[in-house]
Order: structure tokens, then C-alpha cells, then sequence
């Protein structure tokens, strides 16, 4: 039981290890389909059936086509809203460190909520981007260093007989990635500016070279297909790159007779999105407001697209568990491979209301696509989303949705191999509307 683009999807997050690499990946599958690259630090002129994408400190990127009727005809704003980031280890500065008289580990601080224990005994990578000056300017390289390159050991269960008792784990002690296992003269000679020098040399510069970096320990384990009949995907960061995905293939698929689409790939959701490339940045309303001053209407025109436009946020929501059923909603329990998640909260930390989830529903039954609901266990407090953190910037009617998956956050999640089909689906419609 597998969607269509399932080996596509599997691809995409092997290759998108940070949110720097998969904004990559979208704009080289945007440059591939015709779309062209602007720059807010220039002004747009834009014209009707154009197609475009503007990236916001290489790890977000607002992708949009503009519909070929007369802009005087175009009604308002499509948008489909995903994350670019997932949960991992970001990298300190001055990371090396020698340990234990044999040992060269790297400091290392949780990124967004992890389940710790998915992340023992894994083959990891470091990846993210170098900043280097070039021709007077600061420009950033991807970078990647070769996979298997570190792990966190786990302690043996006869140094800890609780191991299996809910130990408590340290991020700081417990949790350090071993980079080397080395003698001393190696250790001395290597390990102080050892991943900044092996940085440059991946990209070939001179490692003097290298301003600053953001890195990432990241898990290098490829996706797989899983289960009696492959009917499931295993993958690191399907949370929420699955979704980005989907977005992506609507996109560059469909185009809205009088309606701008907006493909909206925010970072830093795990972590709060209060950086200037989050959601609850201007990112989002500048490029709006940037793409109706390129079409020449007026501030008040702009005010009324923004009053009949919509959107889907998507980010994942929880499956129902085989062992652990007793957590989710007695009666919002999402499975895998029966369709897409619409998700309610009665905090609001999810934008669907009565309105946005009928548009929803509508749609998907024109159309075929299963869906589901999704709400928290009353006594288990959720996560939010970026939905209503992108309404405080501009506020339109929205509703949250997803695909449901298993073991969220973990290193290693897992989510229904039909599902993406469907979501990918729902994002072509909702584009063509």
C-alpha cells in the first residue's frame, strides 16, 4: 500500500538533512519546473501566470504563482504552510572536546523537543552551512561531512541495571556525539578546530576561511519502507519535511484561476519561530504585501485578497499507538494510511475553527481524499503549530492539518506509505481551486 512519490518523498529526506539543505533541495525543484528566484532586497515587478520564490536566510522560502487573469479578477491568496526544520543536535562553538584520556567528543544542545533515547547508538552525520566572505560579502556554503562520522554510545546495561527503569538522561553528559578515538598525539594534533577544518576541506576553501558555521549533528539513516506489505515509511524528519513535500508537488502542479498560491516553508518552528525566517516573523506578510506592490494594486486591494484567502498548515499529528492507545483522544484517533489529519485544539494552538474545517472537509470529499480527525487526550497537554503564529502577521482563515504518524520526534519516525498520496492530492486541489 503505497502512495504515489513514495521513492521521491524517501529521497527528499535523505537528502535534506537541516533545514538549510532541504530549502536547497525546494529551490532546486522550483529553478527545475521554471519558477525564478527574487530577492527582497530588491523591488518585484511582476505579471500575470508568473512563477517565483523568494528564500529568507537560507532556510525558508515563500514560493508563489501568480494566476494569468487580470489582476483586477484575482479574488485572494492560497497558502500552504510547512516547517523546514526537525529536531537534532546543534553544534556549540568551540565544540572539540578530549575526554576520558582517549576520546575526542562534540558539545553539542538540544534543538526542539527530542525523544533522547532514539538518538544511541545511531550512525549521525554533522551537516549545515559555513559562512565564508567572497568578493567582500558574506555568503553561506552547504556543507555536509561524510555519514557514520559520529554516535552517542549508549551505556552497557551492566555498568547501569535502570537502564530499562525510565532513566533520567543529561543533554549536556549523557548525550555528547564521539567524533574520535584516537591516541594522544593524534588527539592533540587533531581534535582543537578539528570539524571546522574538516568543513573547508569538504568544501574545498582554505579553513582559516571559515567565519562561522551553523551545524547540526543529524541522523544519516536512510528512509525505508517497513511493514508485512511496505505499507509504511521510516524515515528521519518526517516530521515535518513529509509535509513540505506534498506542499512542494502541489505546487509546481496546479495553478488557481484567480487566486495567488503560496507554497510557505518556514524554520525554527521546533524551536518557537521567532527568528526573522520563522512564522511569527514579518517573512510571511512582507512577502505578501512584496507580491501585490510587484502586480501594482494598492495597500486596500491587498487588504481585501488577504480577507478571502486560506490556509492549510501542515504539520503533523499523532497516529494512534499499538501499544500505548490509552494516550490519544477517545475519540480522535488517527491511523496511518487512512488519510489526511485535520487537527483541533481547544487552546486554539491549532488554527481550525468551524469555518476553516468545512472548507476542509468540502474539499476533500469533492475529491476523494480520506480524512481524519485529530485532538489531544484532555489530561495530555500537544504541541502547537505554526498556523496561528503565522496569523498574528496576516490573518486569514486557516486550518491545521497533517499526516499522522508514530513516534514523533523520535530519531527515527515512522508515518503511512498511502498517506502522502493523499496529501499531495489535497495540496493540488486546494492550488487548482
Amino acid at each position: 500500500m503505497q502512495g504515489d512519490h513514495i521513492e521521491e518523498l524517501m529521497a527528499f529526506l535523505d537528502n535534506s538533512l537541516t533545514s538549510y539543505h532541504a530549502v536547497d533541495n525546494i529551490r532546486r525543484e522550483l529553478l527545475q519546473k521554471g519558477f525564478t528566484e527574487l530577492s527582497e532586497k530588491k523591488v518585484w515587478s511582476l505579471e500575470a501566470g508568473g512563477d517565483h520564490f523568494v528564500i529568507r536566510n537560507d532556510s525558508s522560502v515563500i514560493a508563489f504563482r501568480v494566476p494569468e487573469c487580470d489582476v483586477h479578477e484575482i479574488r485572494g491568496y492560497h497558502v500552504y504552510a510547512a516547517h523546514s526544520d526537525s529536531p537534532a543536535f546543534k553544534v556549540k562553538e568551540n565544540p572539540e572536546i578530549e575526554k576520558e584520556g582517549g576520546y575526542v567528543s562534540v558539545n553539542t544542545e538540544k534543538y526542539g523537543g527530542m525523544i533522547l533515547s532514539t538518538w544511541f547508538d545511531r550512525p549521525l552525520t554533522i551537516a549545515g552551512r559555513v559562512c565564508v566572505e567572497e568578493d567582500g560579502e558574506i555568503v553561506s556554503r552547504l556543507v555536509r561531512l561524510k555519514d557514520n562520522i559520529c554516535v552517542i554510545p549508549s551505556l552497557a546495561i551492566h555498568m547501569n541495571r535502570d537502564t530499562n527503569n525510565g532513566v533520567a538522561l543529561s543533554a549536556q553528559n549523557d548525550m555528547m556525539p564521539l567524533l574520535m578515538a584516537a591516541d594522544r598525539d593524534d588527539r592533540e594534533r587533531k581534535s582543537k578546530g578539528m570539524l571546522a577544518a574538516m568543513a573547508a576541506k569538504a568544501l574545498d576553501i582554505k579553513a582559516d576561511s571559515v567565519l562561522s558555521c551553523d551545524l547540526f549533528v543529524e541522523n544519516c539513516e536512510k528512509a525505508v519502507l517497513a511493514g508485512a506489505e511496505d505499507e509504511m515509511v521510516m524515515a528521519p524528519r518526517f516530521d515535518d519535511l513529509a509535509c513540505v513535500f506534498a506542499g512542494l508537488k502541489g505546487i509546481v502542479g496546479k495553478r488557481s484561476e484567480r487566486y495567488i498560491d503560496v507554497l510557505a516553508v518556514f524554520d525554527n518552528e521546533e524551536v518557537g519561530s521567532l527568528t526573522r525566517q520563522g512564522a511569527d516573523s514579518t517573512f510571511f506578510r512582507d512577502t505578501l504585501e512584496n507580491i501585490a506592490d510587484g502586480l501594482g494594486v494598492s495597500a486596500n486591494v491587498c487588504r481585501t485578497w488577504k480577507a478571502d484567502s486560506f490556509m492549510l498548515s501542515a504539520d503533523n499529528g499523532h497516529a494512534c499507538h499499538p501499544n500505548q492507545g490509552g494516550k490519544a483522544d477517545l475519540t480522535n484517533r488517527p491511523y496511518l494510511n487512512r488519510g489526511v489529519v485535520l487537527k483541533y485544539h481547544g487552546g486554539q494552538k491549532y488554527a481550525t475553527d468551524a469555518y476553516s474545517a468545512a472548507y476542509v472537509r468540502n474539499l476533500c470529499s469533492k475529491n476523494d481524499i480520506p480524512l481524519q480527525t485529530y485532538a489531544n487526550h484532555s489530561d495530555i497537554p500537544g504541541g502547537s503549530t505554526l498556523g496561528n503564529l503565522a496569523m498574528a502577521q496576516v490573518s486569514m482563515a486557516a486550518a491545521d492539518i497533517g499526516l499522522p504518524q508514530l513516534a514523533m520526534h523520535s530519531a527515527y519516525e515512522t508515518g503511512g506509505a498511502a498517506d502522502i498520496g493523499y496529501l499531495i492530492r489535497l495540496a493540488e486541489v486546494f492550488f487548482s481551486e
